[in-house]
């Protein structure tokens, strides 16, 4: 006999279980359940099991799983990004959380003599040492507006510094709130809306909704550029 019939007789069942046994809605059951009184402990039922079993695998069933098994399953991995939210001017922005050092109390800010820029705005005394402080808001020309405290807004916060790095290079700047980390993927963030334009569009890469309110995303290798621009 050769292997492809052998697999066939193999395959061929008696289920005598479902005819004559317990499974049956036949009249006549097997005289051999008065004494085994199920099935499952007949010798019949065990050895068409275990022949089922040990039967010779078909060639194609086995193709197949070898084929599935091969094959390498690419998984979408969701990448999670950390922003630090803040506010400059009446706008909330956004910065990686990996470049922000600090946030400490608003302190003097002393200007440089000979220099009128409105994004330099001077330097700060941050722990003992001097830092160069900017202005967001005038990159991105942002209006300033004077913060009206609401007790019912748990987002506002007194006016701080904020100080970052970036590939070595620290800057220091006011923000009129904090809201502090916050973690989204990709596919939160938003296209900007064509009512953004002018520097605020150039220096954001898209809109994150946060709770009730939007966040620009903010460009950190061209707002650093800027910055440095400046210097």
């Amino acid at each position: 006999m050769t292997e492809e019939k052998k697999t066939e007789a193999l395959m061929v069942v008696d289920d005598c279980w479902n005819k004559i046994g317990v499974w049956s809605n036949s009249s006549r059951l097997c005289s051999e359940l008065e004494t085994i009184i199920h099935c499952r402990n007949c010798p019949v039922y065990s050895s068409v099991g275990r022949n089922l079993l040990d039967r010779p695998v078909p060639e194609e069933y086995g193709n197949e799983w070898t084929s599935a098994f091969s094959k390498i399953t690419a998984q979408e991995k969701t990448i999670i990004h950390t922003v630090f939210v803040f506010r400059a001017g009446g706008d909330w922005l956004a910065l990686p959380a990996k470049l922000i050092q600090e946030v400490v109390d608003m302190g003097v800010i002393h200007s440089l003599p000979h220099r009128s820029s409105t994004i330099l705005r001077g330097v700060v005394n941050v722990r003992g040492k001097l830092e160069l402080c900017f202005s967001i808001g005038a990159v991105l020309d942002i209006e300033r507006f004077e913060k009206v405290v609401d007790r019912g807004d748990r987002n506002v916060s007194p006016v701080r510094l904020v100080v970052a790095e970036r590939e070595g290079e620290r800057i220091v700047f006011p923000v009129s709130s904090v809201y502090g980390s916050f973690r989204y993927t990709e596919g939160m963030l938003q296209q900007s809306p064509v009512t953004i334009s002018g520097s605020k569009a150039a220096y954001t890469k898209g809109i994150l909704c946060v709770e009730d309110f939007d966040v620009g995303i903010l460009d950190d290798q061209l707002l650093f550029g800027a910055l440095k621009r400046n210097m």
